[in-house]
This record gives structure tokens, sequence and C-alpha cells, in this order.
């Protein structure tokens, strides 16, 4: 059995904006590239959204907690510099 990053956010209950989406999947295969020397194997899958295929890097169940920690990394990250700048500070 493979894993993909979109798999692990829809376990961890996140749906990744496509930046957050590209981002972890970028920073993922970058650490298999350097591990391993060469990209990650791909198959098409189902699209997570709309119909159709796409091709999605595939990974071991062993590396669904690295996929978990760049997803906080990228999505934690990226959540509160936004909450930052919505809504008023001060409740005004």
């Amino acid at each position: 059995m493979k894993i993909t990053v979109p798999q692990v956010f829809r376990v961890m209950g996140i749906v990744p904006s496509n930046e957050e989406a590209w981002s972890v999947g970028a920073r993922i295969a970058t650490m298999y590239a350097e591990i391993y020397g060469e990209q990650p194997p791909k198959d098409n899958r189902p699209k997570t959204s709309g119909g159709g295929t796409h091709c999605f890097a595939l990974y071991s169940p062993d590396w669904e907690l690295r996929i978990r920690e760049v997803i906080h990394d990228v999505v934690g990250f990226n959540r509160a510099q936004g909450s930052l700048f919505d809504g008023d500070v001060d409740g005004e």
C-alpha cells in the first residue's frame, strides 16, 4: 500500500488551499529525493476534487509522520499568518 499527500490531508481533516497542497507536496518530494537520490514513484489516482485522475507521488506508509509534520508546518504557519490580518484585532 502506498499513500499520497492528499490522503494524509484528508485523514487529518484538513482541506488545503492549492498553494498549501503544492507546497507540502514539493517539500515531501524534495525530502524523498534527498534521501533516495530520485523522485518518488508516481501513479494516476482519482482527483480529490472533481472528476478524472491526477498524477500523485506515492510514499510508503512510514512517511505519514513526515507528511503530517510538513502539513502542520505549512498549514499552521499559513493559517496563523492569515489570522493576524483577518478581522479586527481590537474587536472593533
